[in-house]
C-alpha cells in the first residue's frame, strides 16, 4: 500500500470551520485596498415625521450586551479549537515522520502497514472530532442569538415608542437619511439597560450527542 495518502493527511483538518456566520473568519486581502475617498458634504432635509432607522449590526457591535456575548461566543471558539489544534499538531509530527520513514524499504512490511492503519485511525477520529466540536458551537452560537434576540426586541419597541416612529428601517436598506431620524443609540441604551450582559458572560458551550450532532449537520446541509 501507499504511503503517498500520508503527504497531505492532516492538511484539510487546520480548515475545519467551527463556528456560524458568527464565527467566520475573512480572508486577508492580497493586497492593501486604496482608501476610499473622503465623503462628500451631507445637507439634509427636516427628518420626516414618525420614519425611524436603525442598525442592528451597530447594536450589537456597541452594546454592552452586544459586545459580552461576541467575546464569550469567541472565547469558547479558542477553548474549544485549542486541544483540537495540538492534536493536529501532533498527528502532523507522526504523518512526517513516516512519510520520511517509507522512502526506504521497511524492514518490517507488516509493522508498517499497521503504522498506516493506526495513523489513518487517529486521523479519521480527529476529524470526527472536529465535526462534532464545530456543531457545539454551532448550536451554542444559535441559542446565544436566540436569547439575545428575546432581550432585543424589547429594547427595539422601547425606543420605537419613545420616538414616537410610525415606521422602523434597518439603516442599510436606506440609501441616505438624516441622522436624526437614527434610534440605534436609544436602543443601545434600552438594551443594555435590561442588565443581561452578565449573563451572556458566563454562557456555556451546548453539548450535543453524536446523533443530535449528525441531525444538526444535516439540517445545515439542506
Amino acid at each position: 500500500m501507499s504511503s503517498k495518502f500520508f503527504a497531505a493527511a492532516a492538511s484539510g483538518l487546520a480548515a475545519f470551520a467551527v463556528a456560524s456566520g458568527a464565527f467566520a473568519q475573512a480572508a486577508a486581502p492580497l493586497a492593501k485596498a486604496p482608501a476610499a475617498p473622503a465623503a462628500p458634504a451631507i445637507t439634509h432635509g427636516a427628518p420626516i415625521a414618525s420614519l425611524c432607522v436603525f442598525s442592528a449590526g451597530a447594536v450589537r457591535g456597541t452594546s454592552a450586551t452586544g459586545k459580552a456575548l461576541d467575546a464569550r461566543l469567541k472565547a469558547l471558539q479558542t477553548t474549544a479549537e485549542s486541544p483540537l489544534a495540538a492534536r493536529e499538531k501532533a498527528l502532523q509530527t507522526k504523518i512526517d515522520a513516516f512519510n520520511a520513514a517509507a522512502k526506504t524499504p521497511a524492514a518490517d512490511i507488516n509493522a508498517r502497514e499497521k503504522q498506516k492503519a493506526d495513523l489513518e485511525l487517529e486521523q479519521s477520529a480527529l476529524q470526527r472530532d472536529a465535526a462534532h466540536t464545530q456543531m457545539e458551537l454551532v448550536a451554542t452560537a444559535d441559542a446565544a442569538q436566540q436569547t439575545y434576540s428575546v432581550e432585543l426586541q424589547p429594547a427595539v419597541i422601547s425606543a420605537y415608542q419613545s420616538k414616537q416612529c410610525g415606521v422602523l428601517l434597518e439603516r442599510s436598506a436606506v440609501a441616505i437619511f438624516n441622522p436624526a431620524m437614527d434610534i440605534t443609540p436609544q436602543i443601545v441604551s434600552a438594551l443594555d439597560a435590561r442588565g443581561k450582559a452578565a449573563s451572556f458572560q458566563a454562557l456555556e458551550r451546548t453539548k450535543l450527542t453524536p446523533q443530535q450532532a449528525a441531525q444538526l449537520a444535516a439540517q445545515l446541509q439542506r
